[in-house]
């Protein structure tokens, strides 16, 4: 039970962190995503604080190729959970895996990844980096929806990450729609120290795989 409001039903994903269920919002009447804490992380914990980052970042993220977040809270066991756009189709991951050969359906793969790189780009311009995208972090939902998922290793550079381009000097909502996001935290160190490695090593760009922060 989602904090009263959510009935879940059958779980859909598992990642390093959280497991996302299929749950019913009782009080609107619709099909949602919870997303919830796995019971091997203390409410308390360093990743606990990190899956409540998500959520933040997440909902402040509003763009097409985001899933939105609809409600954050806790369980009755103290553990987060956070609702969200339930997504009906396959990750990018599976579908690459279903092609018979890699030309099969080119502009349809090429049309997704076009939407991925929008997504991402929309994400830089608001200084946040995802730090985990790969295939299985992609859903394509049956009617063309593409959402870049799990923002749970997301960072939000304390500088924005990029200089505004001229033509926005002289308006401050050029870029980033009027919005700065924010995180929980000020920085990794709470959680992670100088150098470490976050991330699926296979995807990662060299710099992140060297744990060069900066």
């Amino acid at each position: 039970d989602g904090g009263g409001r959510y009935v879940l039903g059958d779980e859909i994903a598992r990642g390093g962190m959280g497991a996302v269920f299929r749950a019913t919002d009782t009080t609107l009447g619709r099909e949602v995503a919870v997303k919830v804490l796995q019971e091997k992380f203390a409410p308390d914990s360093g990743t606990a604080r990190r899956f409540a980052d998500e959520a933040h970042i997440a909902a402040q993220l509003q763009h097409p190729g985001i899933p939105p977040v609809h409600d954050y809270g806790t369980l009755p066991d103290g553990r987060p959970f956070l609702a969200m756009k339930l997504i009906k189709g396959d990750t990018l991951d599976d579908l690459l895996k279903q092609r018979p050969d890699p030309a099969a359906d080119r502009g349809r793969f090429v049309a997704t990844f076009e939407a991925v790189c929008q997504a991402v780009a929309y994400a830089h311009a608001n200084g946040v980096i995802h730090r985990d995208l790969k295939p299985a972090n992609v859903m394509v939902g049956k009617f063309g929806e593409v959402q870049v998922m799990d923002w749970g290793l997301a960072k939000v550079l304390a500088s924005g990450g990029r200089q505004p381009p001229e033509s926005a000097a002289t308006d401050p909502d050029a870029t980033t729609g009027g919005t700065e996001v924010r995180s929980l935290r000020d920085s990794d160190d709470q959680f992670t120290q100088a150098g470490s490695v976050l991330g699926t090593p296979a995807y990662m760009s060299p710099e992140q795989a060297l744990g060069e922060s900066d």
